[in-house]
């Protein structure tokens, strides 16, 4: 069945989460859209992918729709971690 979107809504501050060989990336919302699909309707996010814009959920190493400010946060928390673990190494 086909996905219907009924209305987009602005994603301004929110990022796509995607696996990347263990790693984590963002890439930006372009927009929320609200879809119907086989009679029930959802939230999904959307990003651009060069000139078309699809939904995330659709990629395969998706992981999560996030806040920008919380995915930098746990970024800089990551990345003191591994500052910690070197300097206790020295």
């Amino acid at each position: 069945m086909q996905d219907n979107i009924i209305q987009i809504m602005p994603a301004a501050g929110w990022v796509a989460v995607f696996d990347e060989d263990g790693e984590e990336s963002a890439q930006g919302v372009v927009c929320f859209a609200l879809v119907e699909s086989a009679m029930k309707h959802e939230v999904r996010a959307m990003i651009a992918d060069g000139a078309q814009i699809g939904f995330a959920d659709a990629l395969p190493n998706f992981v999560r729709v996030q806040e920008l400010d919380a995915f930098e946060e746990e970024d800089d928390e990551d990345e003191e971690g591994e500052e910690d673990e070197d300097e206790d190494e020295a």
